[in-house]
């Protein structure tokens, strides 16, 4: 089983690695055109599209069937798009690219000047190029990141990350808890998505339907009194991205601990919501975010 795991993982890193050099030979913006239309093609034909379709039809159940089927090949094609942009995220890193513009981002470059403070975001149009866009507004720190399950994939991505982004990868576990606790007493700041299922988190609602959350934001915020700013990533004209900041959030020091981490956690999915709701094409509608039963209630 171990030889045969090793095979199937050398075969799937040397696929990505093809497809990845197929996809630079067309430069960024045909790439990108390409890999959305390939999916866009694809996607909705395979199995994993059912599960995408009953978060939709749970989570906004307002929406007809011909709007599923227009947000779920909008999606496919994001998708797409972003796994051809694999191939050319250092080229992202260019200030004179254009490729990413801001909105409302001084106050959180100010915050970052002053010490430690967390930008906590979706997956959201590309999200790879939020700690890119770090970089870009001189933000130092790190981003935390799920391990693949295949140990090339991953440790590909690791390196090809610490290029693009000159961030510190933090993986989850204890290992990345240590890395990130040294990045906070420097002062630095942390990227983190949390807007997937996290059976060690917390129960919160996200659509209406309960949702274990990520605490680790608002723990952190609690606990140490960091800035939270929300930031999504929109995908505005193929390969050409804007990135906007809320205004940063701050957990109340006099409120319970307990009760404030909730609060914060819930305050965090209204805004991921929010951001969805406005965008529905660009989030990752194929994760299994919330329970079965909850799913089966609303379908």
């Amino acid at each position: 089983m171990s030889r045969r795991n090793s095979l199937v993982n050398h075969i799937e890193f040397a696929g990505l690695r093809l497809a990845l050099g197929f996809f630079r030979l067309w430069g960024l913006d045909r790439a990108s055109a390409l890999g959305g239309r390939l999916t866009r093609f694809v996607g909705p034909k395979l199995g994993i599209t059912r599960r995408a379709r009953k978060n939709l039809h749970a989570a906004m159940p307002e929406l007809s069937a011909d709007e599923i089927e227009r947000i779920v090949a909008d999606m496919w094609e994001n998708l797409g798009r972003t796994m051809a942009e694999y191939a050319y995220l250092e080229d992202f890193v260019s200030s004179e690219s254009g490729r990413i513009r801001f909105e409302n981002a001084d106050q959180a470059v100010q915050l970052a000047q002053r010490g430690s403070m967390l930008l906590v975001s979706g997956h959201f149009a590309n999200w790879e190029l939020m700690p890119i866009a770090m970089r870009l507004r001189d933000i130092h720190g790190g981003d935390i990141y799920r391990h693949a399950n295949n140990p090339l994939v991953n440790q590909w991505m690791i390196e090809l990350r610490e290029r693009a982004t000159a961030s510190v990868q933090i993986p989850k576990g204890g290992e990345g808890a240590r890395i990130l606790m040294r990045l906070l007493k420097q002062g630095k700041c942390i990227a983190m998505l949390a807007d997937q299922k996290m059976n060690d988190g917390v129960e919160a609602r996200f659509f209406g339907m309960q949702a274990m959350t990520p605490a680790a934001p608002a723990g952190l915020a609690v606990r140490y009194g960091l800035p939270i700013v929300l930031a999504a990533i929109e995908r505005e004209d193929g390969a050409h991205f804007t990135l906007r900041c809320s205004e940063p959030i701050m957990a109340d020091p006099s409120a319970d601990r307990v009760g404030e981490i909730m609060r914060l956690t819930q305050l965090l999915n209204d805004h991921l919501e929010a951001q969805i709701r406005s965008r529905p094409h660009e989030w990752l509608w194929l994760h299994n975010r919330w329970p079965e039963w909850e799913i089966a209630q609303r379908n």
